[in-house]
């Protein structure tokens, strides 16, 4: 795992989050250039143009980023563009085919995750956890990041990330206890936006609760193709689910809130693009049904060791929590335990169920 500390205003950040991961440049290269490959042969650079149109009005942080990023490792920002809207661009093609050809084949690489967050009755101290199991493609695993940002407006925040990505692109917790974390969702409801990993790092920089939260994502426009999972020091929680054209939100039952990789909500449940052919219930599904479960038999005990065992579970089959072969070379590559209330995480990187954690705070 590599880390590393940004301050400054964001082009400043990209370029410091370059330069200190410059050893790590030929593995990121390589990750590049088989993600833009996926993508050859379908028509997607006509979509480029106008995601970068609307981030220059919506989101200068995350194009100042990747400036900074590209300028450090002399990279093609065009190239590091389209590398960082990928996963847009891939559910754009899919969502443009004939219903019954969407899901057809291996569709693009699985981005999964499974997040859930626990607060009140439901932890062994009332105090809020939010936990992430990281499930991304396996060369990821040697880009694995944890930052420490220091913004030049906003709060303190540490986040997990890949090497070379801009914006938070996982998870992360700022100083006034506000943590979110992101599930990928294939979606038909995408467009240009705000992606997740700029929302992210809008609501750690500027937000300090999920009240608050809630009251930016309502408003801006989004790319769509996933959730964000929210839990403050307060112990709120929410998930909320991003569409291009439609949201919904989640809260808490029984004090904890669960996501994995397919909509709930009436709103966006009809726009998912299915890694499982479509099948009504597929592994995402069996997955959550899992999580759920496993959090009401740990009611009341839910704490930094409950929180570990849960995410390097294999039980249930293909539903397990730890991932290992997963279809397009995935599987989970990192865990994460946020402590709100304590300003502290704690964080593995490889599989949970043979990688030590390290602890961090701010």
């Amino acid at each position: 795992m590599k880390l590393i500390t940004l301050e400054g205003d964001h082009y400043q950040m990209g370029f410091q989050h370059g330069r200190q991961i410059l050893d790590l440049r030929p593995r990121l290269l390589e990750v590049i250039d088989r993600r833009i490959a996926g993508l050859e042969g379908t028509p997607v650079t006509g979509l480029l143009p106008e995601v970068e149109r609307v981030w220059a009005g919506q989101a200068h942080s995350t194009l100042d980023m990747l400036a900074g990023i590209a300028r450090a490792l002399e990279l093609d920002v065009a190239r590091l563009l389209c590398y960082a809207a990928a996963s847009y661009l891939e559910d754009s093609v899919r969502a443009g085919l004939p219903v019954e050809e969407r899901n057809v084949g291996e569709g693009p690489p699985l981005e999964g995750c499974t997040v859930w967050a626990a607060s009140g009755p439901a932890t062994a101290d009332r105090s809020p956890i939010l936990t992430k199991n990281r499930d991304y493609n396996l060369a990821h695993l040697a880009l694995q990041t944890l930052a420490h940002a220091t913004p030049q407006h906003g709060y303190r925040y540490l986040y997990v990330t890949s090497a070379g990505s801009t914006g938070v692109s996982s998870s992360g917790m700022n100083e006034k206890g506000l943590a979110v974390a992101d599930t990928r969702v294939a979606s038909s409801d995408v467009g240009p936006g705000l992606a997740r990993y700029t929302l992210m790092m809008e609501l750690l920089e500027h937000h300090d609760s999920v009240a608050s939260a809630l009251c930016y994502l309502r408003r801006v426009p989004q790319m769509g193709g996933g959730k964000l999972i929210l839990a403050d020091a307060q112990g709120k929680m929410a998930v909320f689910e991003s569409g291009h054209r439609h949201s919904g939100a989640v809260y808490a039952r029984g004090h904890f809130v669960a996501a994995t990789n397919h909509f709930v909500t009436p709103a966006l449940r009809g726009h998912r693009l299915g890694h499982d052919g479509g099948a009504p219930d597929g592994e995402s599904e069996s997955r959550l049904r899992s999580i759920r479960r496993r959090l009401r038999d740990c009611r009341g005990r839910l704490n930094a060791d409950q929180a570990r065992r849960i995410m390097a579970s294999h039980a249930d089959g293909d539903a397990a929590i730890c991932r290992h072969a997963l279809e397009g070379n995935s599987g989970t590559i990192s865990t994460v335990v946020f402590f709100p209330a304590e300003g502290s995480l704690l964080f593995c990187s490889g599989r949970p169920c043979e990688s030590d954690y390290t602890r961090h705070s701010l």
